[in-house]
């Protein structure tokens, strides 16, 4: 304030001298002052052209962001497809395994039914031979039968009339003699 009236007093009742340095002052102080101006543009043109990089930044940031949230809930999803193929896969083959243990049950029923029926065949076919002599016909004369190398031959036929044969060769205590 006092600076103030010192002012308007040069003004008013100031020398020559006294004026130019004011003048020479005033000039300075607004040179100063553009100075000030200038450098507070600068600062302000700074701050601005921060603000807008960061907002760059910022944006930059929240698209990969969103992108990478896009990506994890693709990923995610993915996931759950190929976990749910998985346990649909393991259901089906748990399904499948009793399946076939149901259906292995049913063959092996069969197969010694099967067996039996083999069996009680090979009864027939070896049925009425009460001597070593007929016993030896009967098995010559079934191995022309069911021989593989016939049209009508069967492989696991003969394996089953060999069996039974050596069986009944013991029993008439005989040598077995093809």
């Amino acid at each position: 304030m006092e600076e103030k009236r010192n002012i308007e007093e040069i003004i008013l009742n100031g020398t020559e001298d006294e004026l130019s340095q004011l003048r020479l002052w005033l000039f300075k102080e607004s040179c100063r002052l553009e100075n000030m101006e200038s450098s507070l543009a600068e600062r302000y043109e700074r701050l601005e052209a921060d603000e807008i990089s960061f907002k760059e930044r910022m944006d930059q940031a929240e698209r990969k962001l969103e992108n990478m949230s896009k990506k994890l809930n693709n990923d995610k999803a993915l996931f759950d497809q190929r976990l749910r193929i998985l346990n649909n896969g393991f259901d089906q083959l748990n399904s499948d395994k009793k399946k076939l243990e149901s259906e292995f049950i049913r063959l092996e029923r069969e197969k010694s039914y099967q067996r039996e029926n083999e069996y009680d065949a090979l009864d027939l076919l070896f049925r009425g031979v009460n001597n070593p002599l007929a016993l030896k016909k009967r098995y010559k004369d079934l191995m022309k039968m069911f021989h593989p190398d016939n049209i009508s031959g069967d492989a696991q036929m003969v394996q089953l009339i060999n069996e039974e044969y050596s069986m009944l060769c013991r029993q008439f205590d005989i040598s077995m003699i093809n």
